[in-house]
């Protein structure tokens, strides 16, 4: 998944794997999960996505390195009901991406790396 840089949402999609999956495509970027208002906590992180989901019928999507942070968040709003934050690692800490969701994920991601090394 490291050099494709996408990530496969669909019936079978655990919550973990979901996780794993994004961190693994963008180590310096981080997904958080919420529904109905409430982070999907640890326990909840082995459910299947579609389990979760806010709306009657999910549906599956692809999410890619190219796509802006604002896209993700609407397919998954679209697609299941659901809302997420994408945060970027910043030193020993992170910052929500809200400001920069016109930003792709690659572009994140490599802003996050840019600034582990300088530090």
């Amino acid at each position: 998944m490291k050099g494709s840089k996408k990530i496969w949402i669909d019936s079978a999609t655990r919550i973990s794997e979901l996780i794993k999956g994004f961190n693994i495509a963008f180590p310096f970027l981080r997904i958080e999960i919420y529904r109905k208002g409430e982070a999907v906590s640890l326990g909840h992180r082995d459910f299947v996505v579609f389990e979760i989901a806010n709306i009657e019928n999910p549906e599956g999507f692809v999410i890619e390195g190219d796509m802006k942070v604002s896209e993700i968040e609407k397919l998954f709003q679209k697609n299941l009901g659901l809302e997420i934050s994408i945060f970027r690692k910043m030193g020993t800490s992170e910052v929500e991406t809200t400001y920069t969701s016109l930003w792709t994920l690659n572009h994140q991601n490599n802003k996050g790396e840019e600034i582990q090394f300088a530090i």
